[in-house]
């Protein structure tokens, strides 16, 4: 029997493989709906997991989501 994986679970894959994303990529690549994606990112920096910051490229600023090292620690990634 096949478990499916959480919303918080699939982010924090696709963070741990590719690294720091913006909401686009994110969005792109877990398949989430942007309003869950952004509760789901809200929960996972409130529990310390997540880290955010902004990305400037080409006079707009982006929100970049990245893996905190004592998660990537913790997933055995270093």
């Amino acid at each position: 029997m096949e478990r499916e994986l959480t919303q918080k679970q699939k982010i924090l894959l696709v963070l741990a493989k590719r690294g720091s994303l913006t909401l686009e990529e994110l969005e792109r690549y877990t398949k989430i709906p942007r309003n869950s994606l952004l509760k789901n990112l809200s929960e996972l920096a409130a529990e310390g997991k997540i880290s955010r910051g902004w990305l400037h490229i080409g006079g707009k600023k982006y929100r970049k989501y990245s893996l905190k090292v004592s998660v990537l620690r913790e997933l055995g990634i270093d």
